[in-house]
């Protein structure tokens, strides 16, 4: 794994791992009273939310990234590519057809 998947994975631990720990306090929580739990629940959801977000809007740079250099490897090594495409595809016909 590369370091920005480790560290998005790390964040998303912290996230259950935070979310977990609401769950489990809002029972000694509830005896206080509703408004501070939901209070207490809305903060954490929004900083939930938020997390996501910076998540999603990570893995979106990383695919967009990744995506780029995949075009352009295919550009620069077209033959190659159609090579490793028509090499599969005899392996896929030749694994799939039927003997009679």
């Amino acid at each position: 794994m590369n370091a920005n998947t480790e560290q998005l994975m790390g964040q998303l631990h912290k996230l259950v791992s935070e979310l977990e720990g609401l769950a489990k306090s809002t029972a000694t929580v509830a005896e206080q009273g509703g408004t501070d739990i939901a209070e207490h629940f809305r903060g954490a959801l929004a900083g939930a939310r938020e997390r996501l977000q910076d998540v999603e809007q990570s893995l979106e740079r990383d695919l967009k990234k990744h995506g780029k250099t995949v075009d352009r490897y295919v550009h620069e090594n077209a033959w190659v590519s159609i090579g490793v495409a028509a090499a599969v595809a005899f392996l896929l016909g030749a694994l799939t057809r039927r003997r009679d």
